[in-house]
């Protein structure tokens, strides 16, 4: 029996893949040994007022997600905003869904918006993404840490 071929609408990596819109599967974005469920900050932040990203702000945390730039320019133009997540001790507030949405509105210079979790629900988020265990170790970790002097 001939295996089924699924292609990526645009030949891009990180746009869906045609046929499989109901498949269901769930989508993390993991930064260091963090683990977030997307599926879930969608959740825990639909009630949240949104908040206008600084770009410098923005800018910065770019530099450090992985970017793949010719998806930048396959969203729509009502693509919507992000989801930004509060670490402990200052460690930072990353952006865990919508980096290619932020990296398109910085360059066309543009607002961007985040749904912004708070500490408290980042690791609910987090012990719900992963192991409650592993989680808080790695939030215990974070709290005991001190924040870069540029982070400040």
């Amino acid at each position: 029996m001939p295996s089924l071929r699924l292609r990526h609408h645009n030949d891009c990596p990180r746009c869906p893949v045609i046929g499989a819109e109901d498949i269901p599967g769930e989508e993390y974005y993991q930064i260091l040994s963090l683990r977030f469920n997307v599926t879930l900050a969608k959740k825990l932040s639909a009630r949240h007022d949104l908040t206008r990203v600084e770009p410098s702000a923005l800018s910065r945390w770019l530099e450090h997600a992985r970017i793949l730039e010719s998806h930048v320019w396959h969203l729509p133009l009502n693509a919507g905003h992000g989801i930004m997540v509060t670490l402990p001790a200052g460690c930072g507030m990353p952006l865990v869904d919508g980096n290619h949405r932020a990296a398109r509105a910085l360059r066309l210079g543009e607002d961007f918006f985040a749904a912004v979790l708070s500490e408290d629900e980042t690791h609910e988020l987090l012990r719900m993404s992963m192991n409650p265990a592993i989680a808080d170790h790695y939030w215990k970790r974070l709290l005991a840490s001190k924040p870069h002097a540029d982070d400040r």
